[in-house]
């Protein structure tokens, strides 16, 4: 197979395959040692490549159930659905209600059938969705990520020669770690929630447009 008849969507590259990347990179550093990895990256070739894009594509399925379930474990199921919750808490259920029913659709008081009547609804005018889905959960697994990063790190503060050494590579290495799982947290929750409250506001803000103006929007949707 050639790499370049691989057809790849944004979310494929960003939310799956990069994430199934960056674990193959940390057990075979966890392995091997973390030098062996840029040798081996080095003297890849384009079949080899081709074979690793496909190992992380199913890994970075396994890393994105596991970000999935884990987070949920910790937070709750409704956690990655706050921001849909919070807006229908507020004062404005009762305007994105009042537009589906004129609209021509049913009485709905679940949010998540409102939420999924209002991107279908909104079609491909809110196509940036899929850039702030894909950003949030590449985040999301590169938390994971750095939680498992301790293993390899476990292995290079034993590969270290003495203890000086060791506690230098050790600390750095806790910092790094520690500075990337923020990181990756405050960014994952803050591209969710990009992903979910705009959907309802620009329902809204469609609804009034006249209908000539939803005739010419061409982009497609692609959830």
């Amino acid at each position: 197979m050639e790499l370049s008849k691989l057809k790849l969507e944004l979310y494929d590259l960003a939310a799956i395959i990069l994430p199934g990347f960056f674990l193959i990179g940390e057990l075979f550093a966890l392995v091997k040692g973390l030098p062996p990895v840029f040798v081996s990256l080095q003297s890849i070739s384009g079949a080899e490549l081709t074979l690793l894009i496909l190992c992380s594509f199913a890994v970075g399925n396994l890393v994105q159930e596991v970000g999935d379930r884990l987070i949920k474990q910790l937070k709750g199921d409704r956690f990655f659905r706050q921001a849909r919750d919070r807006f229908w808490a507020s004062e404005h259920k009762q305007d994105v209600c009042d537009k589906i029913i004129k609209l021509g659709g049913p009485p709905i008081k679940s949010v998540d059938v409102a939420f999924d009547y209002c991107l279908t609804s909104l079609g491909g005018t809110f196509a940036k969705r899929d850039v702030f889905l894909a950003i949030s959960d590449l985040s999301r697994s590169l938390w994971v990520l750095s939680l498992l990063g301790l293993l390899p790190l476990t292995r290079s503060v034993f590969d270290a020669s003495g203890w000086e050494a060791r506690l230098t590579i050790g600390v750095e290495g806790l910092v790094l770690i520690a500075a990337a799982a923020w990181l990756s947290w405050v960014r994952m929750l803050r591209f969710r929630e990009l992903s979910e409250s705009p959907v309802f506001n620009s329902f809204l803000a469609q609804s009034a447009k006249p209908e000539s103006s939803k005739t010419q929007a061409s982009e497609p949707d692609h959830d």
